[in-house]
């Protein structure tokens, strides 16, 4: 190389690396601002209620404290009230940073190839890195993670503090669900030649029985998720008139009462959780309150108007254990689709295998949702709220398999009999 050379190409290579910092300078601002907006967001109604209801006895710091605890239960994280800690992450409230995150990462770091050069072959993981901006989405999430345990720092200001450690899952996983949708809709649009390339390179490095799966797999889920609402939709059609009789009789108020029918709504998917967690075997639990398939046990509960659709304590109707019909038919419908999948003269092997992928991946989804729906108050009686997420998962895979392999080997012996 002449000397010529190298003066030329030292500033182009100089002004590279310049932009690959800023972008990455840049994606870390997103993540920060990512969080502090939907703490605003989450923050706002509450402050609204405080304006509102003339019973209110808290200052605007205290009410300001309570936006932090919010946001921080939406990631799971443990509240301290006095000596009790308190754990219930409603799932639609979780929502509100997912979708903060979801348009930050797709507007300041997916939507900018350009500040990442282009990357014309993509051979190796070193190249693939660059194509896909991985330093960027790292600086997103770590952006986003700092943040938010400063969020939850400030939360120790108030009377509610927050345990920081137990904020950061959460505070990982939001960021990398957002990065994950992110990644796919791009993979959709393909907008942009250098992204693509990157997630092409992906693409041929993942086992292709494991994407023949992803389909079945979250057309199985959807089926759960959809059945689980027609059964909670049921129940409280049924324990209607229960439900209000409870509200009358806590007579909150016109603010308290839409502030208490606000915050259930905000944990109906977790109710969906649960009653899709139920239908595998494992009991709900609340508290000290056990609701199987045989019988409900008697205990305390919360005043909180929905759970007036319990059913009372003692033995329930026979034959709920039909409910496991419902994963045992989204299994069929899993093998069904990982049959049609896989070519027509594949082994039986290689059809199991997508239907093995499948089941693994709608229980990994399963699991992880049990566990954020899981909450509860220690100590005390209602240490457990929710579904056991483990329990849940083994019960589901089990359920998800039988039902997939049953069907796929039927239609593989059909076939081969044509």
């Amino acid at each position: 190389m002449t000397l010529l050379e190298r003066t030329t190409t030292r500033p182009a290579d100089t002004a590279a690396l310049g932009d690959r910092l800023r972008a990455v300078v840049l994606a870390a601002l997103a993540g920060l601002l990512a969080a502090a907006i939907s703490w605003v967001v989450i923050t706002v109604p509450v402050v609204v209620a405080w304006l509102a209801d003339e019973r209110s006895t808290t200052s605007l710091w205290q009410t300001a404290g309570i936006g932090v605890d919010l946001w921080a239960m939406a990631h799971r994280a443990t509240i301290e009230v006095g000596d009790t800690s308190v754990v219930l992450a409603p799932l639609l409230l979780t929502l509100v940073p997912l979708l903060s995150c979801w348009y930050a990462v797709g507007q300041v770091v997916v939507d900018r190839p350009e500040v990442r050069g282009q990357v014309h072959e993509v051979e190796g993981w070193r190249s693939a890195w660059a194509a896909l901006g991985a330093s960027e989405l790292l600086a997103f999430l770590l952006g986003y993670l700092a943040s938010g345990l400063l969020l939850c720092s400030l939360a120790g200001l108030g009377q509610a503090p927050v345990d920081v450690s137990s904020a950061a899952p959460g505070l990982v996983l939001v960021p990398l669900v957002a990065i994950g949708l992110s990644l796919w809709r791009e993979h959709r649009r393909q907008r942009h030649p250098t992204f693509d390339r990157g997630l092409s390179w992906l693409e041929r490095h993942t086992p292709v029985l494991f994407r023949r799966g992803l389909r079945p797999a979250f057309q199985s889920l959807g089926i759960l998720l959809t059945g689980a609402l027609l059964a909670v939709v049921a129940l409280l059609v049924v324990r209607f008139d229960r439900v209000l009789t409870l509200y009358e009789a806590l007579d909150a108020g016109a603010v308290g009462a839409t502030v208490l029918t606000l915050g259930q709504a905000l944990a109906l998917p977790n109710l969906l959780v649960w009653t899709l967690g139920w239908t595998t075997g494992a009991p709900v639990s609340v508290g000290t309150v056990h609701v199987g398939w045989v019988e409900s046990t008697a205990g305390d509960l919360p005043l909180l108007p929905v759970l007036a659709a319990l059913p009372e304590p003692g033995a329930l109707p026979p034959g709920l254990w039909l409910a496991a019909l419902l994963p045992v038919l989204a299994g069929a419908w899993l093998g069904f689709q990982s049959s049609r999948a896989a070519p027509r003269l594949a082994s039986w092997w290689a059809k199991a295998q997508i239907a093995l992928s499948a089941c693994a991946c709608v229980t990994v989804i399963v699991l992880l949702l049990s566990w954020l729906a899981l909450g509860g108050m220690t100590p005390g009686l209602l240490s457990t709220v929710g579904t056991e997420p483990l329990r849940v998962a083994g019960l589901l895979g089990a359920e998800l398999l039988a039902g997939a392999l049953v069907t796929l080997t039927v239609l593989h012996l059909f076939r081969r009999r044509l």
